[in-house]
């Protein structure tokens, strides 16, 4: 029983895009694009760059998808492709331009309500402040491990740097986004 092309596995529709067949390609893009949207907004802190750097991603990644030698690593390189696209953005752009995340302006204050927990909307606006406080590297580090999943090897390797930075940088962030959160 043959499956379809959506249901194969990240690695079989490498090889298929890499022997020519462009629907194989296709399907990765749309497998990929939201995860890799996520984290570029969170590396730029503007949806609408983002949106074009995600353009860029995939066309890289199309363009050089023959250089991948283990299809198995292909989410770990294709992230490593946004991290290097979305550091060449930002160095391009005025040192005087801190990143910022677009909240809407409509936002609520931050309070609880009656002493209870937070309210979803509330502490989601709340760890958006926290994450923009953070240093670039850090708050990468934080995305990729707990928004898209990586372990703290395949951190280093997206973010080119050894097990023991990566280690760090999740490690001190998640200290100071608890600080602030608990302030």
């Amino acid at each position: 029983m043959r499956h379809e092309i959506s249901e194969r596995p990240d690695a079989l529709l490498v090889r298929a895009a890499q022997a020519g067949e462009a629907e194989a390609f296709n399907v990765l893009v749309r497998r990929w694009e939201r995860k890799v949207y996520s984290y570029l907004v969170y590396l730029t802190g503007r949806p609408e760059d983002a949106f074009d750097l995600c353009q860029e991603v995939f066309i890289s990644s199309y363009r050089h998808l023959r250089s991948l030698k283990d299809a198995e690593k292909f989410h770990h390189w294709l992230f490593r492709i946004a991290h290097n696209t979305a550091h060449s953005y930002t160095r391009a752009r005025r040192p005087e331009q801190a990143v910022e995340f677009d909240l809407a302006p409509s936002a609520p204050p931050l309070r609880a309500g009656d002493g209870g927990p937070w309210a979803p909307g509330e502490l989601k606006v709340l760890l958006e402040r926290a994450l923009a406080q953070l240093p670039a590297e850090q708050r990468e580090a934080i995305v990729l491990k707990f928004y898209q999943g990586f372990k703290l090897a395949e951190i280093a390797e997206i973010q080119g740097c050894p097990l023991s930075t990566a280690k760090t940088r999740v490690y001190s962030a998640f200290d100071q986004l608890k600080e602030f959160i608990e302030s």
